[in-house]
């Protein structure tokens, strides 16, 4: 009997109405589809990701127990149990207002076509600038100094090569019809809502931005340009805490590496690279202003072997894209960065130093956000996780192996 009540209490629950406010809530700001109470407070709260072709830790997601949410939607609460459980951050907030000023020039946004008429593409592309960037453009073909300044910040905005030319990336991002965009943000607020709360003080990487942020009493102090892994090697989403700084590090190649990259070349060409086999028969390179890892490493300790480092290639800073690394997260200011932490430069033998306060550092992906000055800034999907994270997972009846099994997944890199 007890079983059949509880039974009825949940067929109860799950046929009732959902509530009109979760159901507009779940219409403006999420891409979930759900018709209950409970399984729209789910998946607005957890994301509903699909995690199949993800590099990195599920963990670094925030999750709200199940249980918590099936409770307020048995108690009639779930509305109100969602709103407290959502972020009042500055990052959640202003992408959310961003996104309901798009819903109000939805009949007004026509981007250009490029298909051959050029007064019609300019005229086009000066609305959305006027609309995206509030340009305060005059709506005619003339090509004016202000227009190409506004095409400079456009460019600035999406992380394409600024150079002022009207070439097929920028076309690509000005084609973009409004409903992509919306999308693409509220892809974005999905993962604002499921990140990790951050503290006072901690160090924010964002991949597809390639750049590393360091906050101090919730204060940016510092941010720089990065390195982040290829699309075949990429840099894995997750949240450790540093502990270590190594100076003037040695670069152990990883077995990965060493069989792709040196296995077949020479001594005489290896002693060229600057790297040497060891006692053991291993592969290393010295520590030295040529080695890969540059005069200074800091390391969270985590599954994937993943830290932050110094480079020599310094070159790959001045590009707009800067997927270049086996995975590691390559610094352009590791030295402002050791100096913001309380340490100075000393050459020399190898050196660790261990931190007398860890500091938390979160890995995450996010390709649309407003900036501290405002602006609304776009990013590529450089690892297509807008598209993998969003799609329904495929059910299998063959069990995948555990993520920490998986050998190849363990990457010792830089």
């Amino acid at each position: 009997m007890k079983q059949f009540f509880s039974l009825l209490l949940l067929t109860t629950l799950f046929a009732a109405a959902a509530d009109p406010l979760l159901l507009d809530y779940q219409a403006k700001y999420s891409l979930c589809h759900g018709k209950t109470d409970y399984r729209i407070s789910e998946c607005i709260l957890n994301g509903d990701l699909n995690f199949a072709q993800f590099r990195g830790d599920r963990n670094a997601y925030r999750k709200i127990s199940r249980q918590r949410i099936r409770q307020a939607a048995e108690q009639g609460r779930a509305y109100e149990f969602t709103m407290e459980h959502l972020p009042q951050t500055k990052r959640y907030t202003l992408l959310k207002e961003y996104l309901d000023y798009l819903y109000t020039i939805q009949n007004t946004y026509i981007p250009p076509r490029f298909k051959g008429d050029e007064d019609e593409d300019i005229l086009r592309t000066k609305r959305v600038l006027n609309l995206l960037q509030d340009a305060d453009l005059e709506e005619t073909p003339e090509i004016t100094p202000a227009f190409e300044a506004q095409i400079l910040a456009f460019q600035r905005r999406h992380g394409l090569a600024v150079d002022g030319k009207i070439g097929p990336q920028t076309k690509r991002a000005l084609k973009q019809p409004i409903s992509s965009i919306i999308t693409k943000i509220k892809k974005n607020l999905t993962l604002e809502r499921i990140s990790r709360p951050k503290p006072e003080n901690y160090v924010l990487v964002n991949i597809p931005e390639f750049k590393m942020h360091y906050y101090e009493n919730g204060e940016e102090v510092l941010s720089m340009k990065i390195v982040v892994g290829k699309p075949k090697m990429r840099t894995p989403v997750f949240n450790r805490k540093m502990k270590y700084v190594v100076l003037n590090p040695t670069w152990n190649v990883p077995p990965s590496i060493y069989a792709k990259e040196y296995a077949h070349k020479s001594p005489a060409q290896l002693r060229k690279l600057g790297l040497r086999y060891g006692k053991d028969g291993k592969l290393y390179q010295p520590s030295g202003r040529r080695n890969a890892l540059g005069l200074v490493k800091f390391l969270f300790p985590n599954r994937f072997n993943v830290y932050m480092h110094d480079t020599p290639a310094k070159s790959l800073f001045k590009r707009s894209r800067r997927a270049y690394s086996h995975g590691c997260i390559r610094l352009e200011k590791p030295m402002a960065l050791l100096h913001e932490l309380g340490y100075s430069y000393k050459p020399g033998k190898t050196t660790w130093k261990t931190l007398e306060k860890e500091i938390p550092v979160f890995v995450e992906y996010h390709t649309v956000w407003v900036d501290k000055d405002g602006a609304v800034q776009f990013r590529p999907d450089i690892y297509g996780y807008e598209r993998k994270l969003f799609s329904k997972p495929v059910r299998s009846s063959t069990p995948r192996p555990h993520p920490a099994r998986k050998k190849k997944d363990i990457l010792s890199d830089f």
